[in-house]
């Protein structure tokens, strides 16, 4: 799988100089030319994650502080796109009466019940359901929680975030699991997701979570294109911006 490869967008050279500034017959200056695409938010949404995921990285010796609000950014950005590609599919490639079920703005189901219902939806409900209980699903069920609890933060016992100093006055790190004193009453689970182990606290994601949500998000396209017989992803569909290039009449 191959999701972060860049798909040009663009003509280049003496053909986008040809099509793109044709001189009237008058040697005067070239008219205007409108340039038509269709977008695809998907393919937007992850290269901009993509981006951000590697200044994330880059900014990490300078900067923990710089590093993790970049890798936030980036964690947003992967899910955002992974809804955008359902909902893409659905109305590209779902059945006219079914559509609205789940692509419908005005009645947002949650995401994970999107990916679950798409196979239905573009019509192969009768190939062998998903084991949504196997891996990459409980994983992808775990990103989409973690952006879930930045939106809906709920109350503050659910906000809790733990942190370890060396001594009273000392620069502090988010804790992690095996540093959580004994008889503490600090479950693992609290501070990460047992699955994924993306932390909790927002302040604590780092470039290596988002080397795991990259993965899990391109585990769950692959493995729902299976499902699909390869149509979310046939001929870079997915990706894919054409270019139409409207010239003015001579």
């Amino acid at each position: 799988m191959t999701s972060g490869d860049p798909v040009p967008r663009t003509l280049s050279g003496s053909a986008v100089e040809n099509r793109l500034t044709p001189r009237d017959s008058q040697g005067g200056q070239p008219p205007v030319s409108i340039i038509v695409t269709e977008v695809s938010p998907f393919h937007c949404l992850y290269q901009d994650a993509l981006e951000f995921h590697s200044q994330s990285r880059l900014m990490l010796a300078k900067s923990e502080r710089s590093s993790s609000r970049l890798a936030r950014a980036s964690l947003l950005l992967y899910v955002a796109s992974a809804e955008a590609l359902i909902h893409q599919a659905a109305i590209d490639l779902g059945r006219s009466d079914l559509v609205e079920l789940i692509a419908d703005p005005a009645r947002p189901l949650p995401t994970i019940e999107v990916w679950k219902l798409l196979p239905a939806v573009v019509g192969h409900a009768s190939s062998p359901t998903i084991d949504f209980s196997a891996s990459p699903w409980p994983q992808m069920a775990e990103v989409l929680a973690l952006r879930t609890s930045w939106t809906y933060p709920g109350p503050p016992e659910e906000r809790r975030a733990y942190y370890r100093a060396s001594r009273t006055g000392a620069s502090f790190d988010p804790l992690l699991p095996h540093q959580a004193p004994k008889n503490s009453g600090i479950r693992p689970e609290a501070l990460v997701y047992p699955r994924t182990g993306l932390p909790r606290d927002p302040y604590a994601l780092r470039p290596h979570h988002l080397d795991t949500t990259r993965g899990v998000l391109d585990g769950a396209i692959e493995a729902l294109d299976r499902k699909l017989d390869g149509a979310l992803t046939r001929d870079n569909r997915h990706r894919r911006e054409p270019i139409q290039i409207h010239s003015p009449t001579p």
